[in-house]
């Protein structure tokens, strides 16, 4: 019988190591922006402005050139709708100087972007930045197809008033999802609704 137990006992306490080292090696640091090449992009973004909800479709595109090897064919294509009142000279330079928001502050502001180098994704992990926030992995959601850690960030003052979520997929240069809030109210999003690579 104690031959069964320590075998038993034996068995669980690998099992517990094994289990143990797969959350370290599932956990890691995310550097945004950081691209393979040869891949797309596809979001749909959600705008409320004056208690309006406007959607806009924006694509990256990124393919290796057929020329050089080392160079690569990037295409940004914004696709929405806009009122015939509202064309005018910002339309030519796209959807964003008509509704007035740059997309690397809607993706994830480069102020924020530091935060993920610092810290291991993992579910529970808790970081305070230098009075700027707190940033807490609160769980996974799948988007996509793809797995990511929804991480919030709260403000350094008022630690229940949260500023901005992502949900952050580590194999991936941008996050699955972005929303940011103002005075606890959704103020815009961006969602990843297909993701290829070529």
């Amino acid at each position: 019988m104690r031959v069964v137990g320590k075998k038993f006992i034996i068995v669980l306490l690998i099992i517990l190591f094994l289990s143990g080292i797969g959350q370290v090696v599932w956990a890691g640091k995310w550097e945004p922006f950081q691209f393979r090449g040869n891949e797309r992009f596809e979001y749909k973004i959600l705008l409320e402005e004056d208690e309006e909800e406007s959607e806009v479709i924006y694509i990256l595109d990124i393919k290796k050139s057929e020329k050089d090897e080392d160079v690569f064919e990037v295409t940004y294509t914004t696709k929405g709708t806009l009122a015939k009142d509202e064309l005018g000279p910002e339309t030519a330079f796209g959807l964003w100087g008509v509704y007035g928001i740059s997309l690397n502050m809607l993706v994830i502001n480069p102020a924020y972007a530091f935060f993920f180098s610092q810290m291991d994704l993992k579910e529970g992990e808790k970081m305070s930045f230098f009075g700027a926030g707190i940033v807490k992995i609160i769980g996974k959601e799948k988007i996509a197809g793809r797995e990511g850690f929804i991480c919030q960030l709260f403000s350094a003052e008022e630690e229940d008033k949260m500023v901005a979520e992502w949900v952050i997929d580590p194999e991936l240069a941008l996050p699955l999802r972005s929303k940011i809030f103002e005075d606890d109210e959704l103020q815009s999003q961006i969602e990843l609704i297909k993701y290829l690579q070529y």
